[in-house]
């Protein structure tokens, strides 16, 4: 018997201490004005230490210290991250909300709608990166960091002198439209210079939408629309990076913010320069192109009584240089030496204002000037484009509960000129009406909405083309709060621009010819079906996607490298081409600090041409793939944090693809190849800084860590005014392994 009320007592006793360290734990409980929010992630120090569950409440202990003030960050995807101090100790609880990330400046931020809305309850598939993921890949500007995204690839326009633009799901730059804040950047050369210099300290994150977005902006977003949010404006703050590289390549970013909280300025630099001429390969010839550019950007930020408004300006000026060795300025133009270079001046203005409480009218809108004097060997290339576009929008009217009516009006002017054969010069003004009608059902007895759906409608009337009518529906189904389907199709269109500058770079020794009666507008339908998963608790989180895709084009405009030699022809095709595939992403993350990531998209891009039945399977065997659409494409990322210091892996693999017809000799596809960068990073506060928030930041690392390059990327090079030289099949990286160093810092 005493035994027996020994081992009572002993369980007893255990128990009761169980109880009472299950009691001293602390509880942080994380929600929204629409409820609670499950798996937001919690961080002490830039460190992940938990998430919260299915009901947004996490539990646990901090460290040691939980009784005193700690800084912790709370941060939640579709919502603005909080940070504060708080003391964790036994049986505290504490209750923090997020404010919803909807940026209605713009309306289309985000979400792609009208009407400002919470990410996850958007019908229209949105990929949200955050500024801080791309910083954690070495990268020197924007375009390189969202390479490593899935769906997204750069791609080198100009084989020679090295400028890029970005493909979505293997279309071309020039059918996605970029915007800033929500506003659009249009112009010919959008795609290519958009994302160069913006520092990537000034972006909180970017939003990308795959698939057509015409019924919402037009033209130029047939693949898709990537939107740049730049962090909010704080005064009193700064921040900055300075690199260097192993080749020699200097970067040099910088911002800081002044003025009164209610109407703060910020002023933005961020200078480039690559003076050394690199030939690994012992070709003659550049591997990369030598750069100087500077770039500033000036914002503002001003509060009225009924309006909320953002002013954003920027000029980009740059010097690139690609080709031999042995180039001097007076080769330019000449036939003595090889050389492509290209100078440019770009100035953009973006002005928006939103009304507070998200009723009323929105208006915004925008200015820009491109300005280029360009040669590529022999061949001559002076351009100048200015486009403004301006629209208005209301937040709409509704006559139900979770039924809305939204609409707006926009107008375009593109006016361009060059001084090439090609009938490039354009003139044209581009009214349009857009309408949208948002929608929700909720499922019986709950406040989820289970259904939602946005269904949108363009018609506009360019000066130089017929009326233009572009559809579209977005449906989402959730059947829990852990899962949402989503199904985006519509109709994308694109105007002809052919903006000989981007075709003419990709060598100078091709020649750009089109059809006597001109190019016809291309349109084309897409559908995208995708869906989400997402799990978690207090030791990690997971999110797993995948989406099928696929656009059909009547018309497209389509480069031809084969029917004429030493020519790229463009012309519609006699026939249908076809862009399908599909794709899926993994992330998960640890409270101790790790995290990976992987994406996949198989990708199949053809056009059949004089099939007199189209539709049948056997046609599409004889369908020609188009070039410079691999296969595959698979990225993947892991980092592990320790206290305030950790690393990073970024890698990809870009399969096979088909590459411009040179001869029989030439191989038609290329070799799939991967590229990897390795970085490690430490953190650390300045002493005597009066800002809690300062912070300095070390980065060591590799780029190219397998030193991939591309074998023999040019032909001929050793006579490069013959009809045997060709730089347009450059697909993989030509620059080799290369060491770099960066301190950023923020205060």
């Amino acid at each position: 018997m005493a035994a027996y009320c020994r081992r009572s007592l002993f369980v007893f006793v255990i128990f009761s201490l169980g109880a009472q360290f299950a009691s001293a734990q602390c509880t942080i409980a994380v929600s929204s004005i629409g409820g609670s929010i499950p798996n937001a992630s919690l961080l002490l120090n830039g460190v992940p230490f938990g998430a919260t569950d299915a009901n947004g409440i996490w539990s646990g202990r901090i460290s040691q210290a939980e009784r005193l003030p700690q800084r912790v960050q709370i941060s939640a995807l579709g919502f603005q991250s909080w940070e504060g101090s708080l003391a964790c100790g036994s049986s505290e609880s504490h209750t923090v909300q997020l404010e919803e990330n909807t940026f209605v400046l713009g309306g289309a931020t985000v979400v792609g709608s009208l009407s400002a809305m919470k990410l996850k309850e958007s019908p229209i598939r949105t990929n949200v990166l955050a500024g801080r993921a791309l910083r954690e890949i070495p990268a020197d500007d924007a375009t390189e960091a969202l390479d490593f995204s899935n769906g997204i690839r750069e791609t080198i326009a100009c084989g020679i002198c090295g400028t890029n633009d970005i493909h979505i799901n293997g279309l071309e730059g020039v059918y996605t439209l970029m915007l800033i804040d929500g506003v659009p950047l249009l112009g010919g050369l959008a795609s290519a210079y958009a994302l160069d210099g913006i520092p990537l300290t000034m972006i909180q994150q970017v939003e990308v939408i795959q698939g057509p977005a015409s019924a919402r902006f037009g033209s130029q977003a047939v693949g898709g629309v990537i939107n740049v949010v730049l962090a909010p404006l704080r005064s009193g703050t700064s921040s900055g990076s300075l690199g260097l590289d192993s080749h020699q390549r200097l970067t040099l970013t910088a911002a800081a913010g002044w003025g009164p909280s209610e109407a703060p300025w910020q002023l933005g630099l961020d200078a480039h320069h690559m003076g050394r001429r690199l030939d690994g390969n012992g070709d003659g010839m550049t591997d990369a192109p030598t750069i100087e550019r500077v770039v500033g950007t000036l914002r503002h930020q001003r509060s009225t009584d009924r309006r909320h408004w953002r002013t954003t300006l920027r000029g980009f000026a740059e010097k690139r240089f690609g080709g031999a060795l042995d180039f001097e300025e007076a080769d330019r133009g000449g036939n003595n030496r090889y050389g492509e270079r290209i100078d440019l001046f770009r100035g953009e203005w973006l002005l928006g204002g939103a009304p507070k409480g998200n009723e009323g009218m929105t208006y915004q809108g925008g200015f820009s000037f491109h300005d280029q004097r360009s040669t590529y060997g022999q061949t001559n290339f002076n351009a100048r484009e200015f486009t403004a576009n301006a629209e208005a929008f209301h937040t709409g009217w509704s006559w139900k509960e979770n039924r809305r009516i939204t609409g707006g009006m926009s107008l375009m002017w593109d006016k361009y000129s060059d001084e090439t054969p090609a009938a490039s010069d354009m003139n044209v003004l581009v009214p349009a009406l857009y309408v949208e009608h948002t929608g929700a059902s909720k499922a019986a007895g709950s406040e989820q909405k289970r259904i939602s759906w946005i269904h949108g409608l363009r018609i506009e009337k360019p000066s130089n083309a017929a009326v233009v009518v572009a559809p579209r529906i977005n449906f989402k189904w959730s059947p829990s709060h852990v899962v949402d389907v989503r199904l985006n199709a519509g109709r994308g269109y694109r105007r002809v621009h052919l903006f000989t500058e981007e075709h003419a770079a990709l060598d100078g020794s091709r020649s750009v010819v089109q059809p006597d009666r001109g190019l016809r507008p291309e349109s084309s339908w897409n559908v995208n079906l995708s869906g989400s998963w997402s799990t978690g608790d207090d030791t990690y989180t997971a999110t797993v996607s995948g989406h099928v895709f696929s656009t059909l084009f009547t018309d497209r405009i389509y480069a031809d490298y084969d029917s004429l030699p030493n020519a790229i022809v463009y012309r519609n095709i006699d026939g249908i081409g076809w862009n399908r595939g599909f794709g899926g992403d993994a992330l998960l993350t640890g409270a101790s600090g790790w995290s990976c990531s992987l994406g996949a998209t198989v990708l199949r891009s053809q056009l059949l041409e004089g099939s007199k039945n189209p539709w049948s399977n056997g046609a599409w065997r004889w369908a020609e793939d188009i070039e410079f659409a691999p296969n595959v494409t698979a990225n993947f990322g892991g980092g592990y944090r320790w206290g305030n210091g950790g690393v990073n892996l970024s890698g990809q693999h870009v399969g096979a693809m088909r590459l411009p017809y040179y001869d029989a000799d030439e191989p038609e596809r290329s070799e799939a190849f991967q590229l990897l960068h390795l970085s490690v990073f430490r953190s650390w506060c300045p002493r005597n800084s009066e800002n809690s928030e300062g912070k300095n930041t070390l980065t060591i690392g590799v780029k190219n860590l397998t030193n991939t390059v591309q074998k023999r990327p040019i032909i001929a090079p050793d006579a490069p005014f013959s009809d045997e030289f060709d730089a347009s099949r450059i697909y993989a990286p030509t620059e080799q392994r290369r060491l770099f160093v960066k301190l950023a810092w923020t205060r």
